[in-house]
């Protein structure tokens, strides 16, 4: 069989016979499935996390309000306690009895247990100076600083000349007269309230002192420099039994200085007292007092104001010295 004759060139556009074929090629191969889209829904485990985290949270909350608020109720309390001491009543002391005593020894007594004494004079049968009545009676209670009144006999005595004298004896060498011996006079019976106002502290209570009137030592605001007489309870020319107790204001000065409270002095000697008053910033000021004790000379029996008032800083306290005589 015979092979057909091929052309010499190749076919041309032209060519009738030209067939313009473009190669394709084709994958038939099916692609691979997409992956599945993530879960985004949560799981029962994460769910539970979340929950305990919230309840950790609410418990820390919880536990921080009421801490603060037991936190402001101690502050609160801190508060009353801190201001219950400014309602406190001063102290009770229980009341001597004074009846019987001497003038002089209750005085003192009653400076010891820190009583303010008033005395009231009366004449009566009971020996001159003696202590006839009190109010309240001895045994109750008073709060300290408070007045115990004492009644004090003051009946007058008649100055009395003690004599002693031996019988005259005539002999050849020697004659015996009668000798007479006087007594110590009689302490007075009255005193005169002198005129103290505007006077310095110090120089007021020399004038009471030596007028035989005791100085009862009240400091109030003024505006006068401080230890200035302001006011007198009685005034000058005033006549009273001796040794009454008359009630002197003495400024606090226009600064209206701080106060501190007086220490209790009463039974000490004059340097401790001085020690004691200058520890608390305050002075003393002593006038000399008779005593019928040599236990109590040298020694403080009265002060004013008491143990326990108060007093402006740098203040000047009256304190009484036992004079045995």
């Amino acid at each position: 069989m015979s092979q057909p004759t091929l052309p010499d060139s190749w076919p041309t556009p032209e060519d009738a016979t030209f067939v313009r074929q473009r190669e394709t090629v084709v994958d038939d191969t099916p692609p691979p499935p997409a992956p599945p889209p993530p879960d985004r829904r949560i799981g029962a485990g994460m769910l539970l996390a979340f929950g305990a985290l919230v309840l950790v949270a609410a418990g820390i909350v919880i536990a921080w309000l009421l801490t603060h608020q037991r936190d402001n109720t101690k502050a609160a309390t801190t508060v009353v306690v801190t201001t219950a001491p400014s309602t406190t009543v001063a102290p009770k002391v229980a009341v001597p009895r004074f009846v019987g005593m001497k003038e002089q020894d209750a005085l003192v007594r009653a400076g010891q247990v820190g009583l303010q004494p008033k005395e009231v004079f009366k004449p009566t049968k009971a020996p001159k100076g003696t202590v006839i009545s009190q109010r309240p009676p001895g045994g109750s209670e008073l709060a300290r600083g408070a007045t115990v009144t004492l009644v004090v006999d003051s009946t007058a005595t008649t100055p009395t000349l003690t004599t002693s004298s031996t019988t005259p004896t005539t002999t050849q060498s020697a004659t015996t007269t009668p000798t007479t011996t006087a007594a110590a006079p009689p302490q007075p019976q009255t005193a005169t309230v002198p005129d103290v106002a505007a006077q310095k502290e110090a120089g007021a209570v020399t004038a009471f002192g030596n007028a035989g009137i005791l100085a009862s030592i009240v400091f109030v605001p003024g505006s006068d420099p401080l230890g200035t007489v302001v006011q007198q309870a009685k005034p000058s020319g005033t006549t009273l039994p001796y040794h009454s107790h008359v009630q002197i204001n003495i400024s606090r000065g226009p600064n209206d200085n701080a106060l501190v409270p007086v220490p209790n002095v009463v039974g000490k000697t004059l340097p401790e007292a001085v020690s004691g008053l200058n520890a608390s910033q305050l002075r003393l000021l002593y006038v000399k007092y008779p005593v019928t004790s040599r236990a109590q000379a040298g020694k403080v029996v009265q002060q004013s104001p008491l143990s326990g008032a108060q007093a402006p800083r740098n203040a000047q306290i009256v304190v009484y010295l036992g004079a045995f005589k």
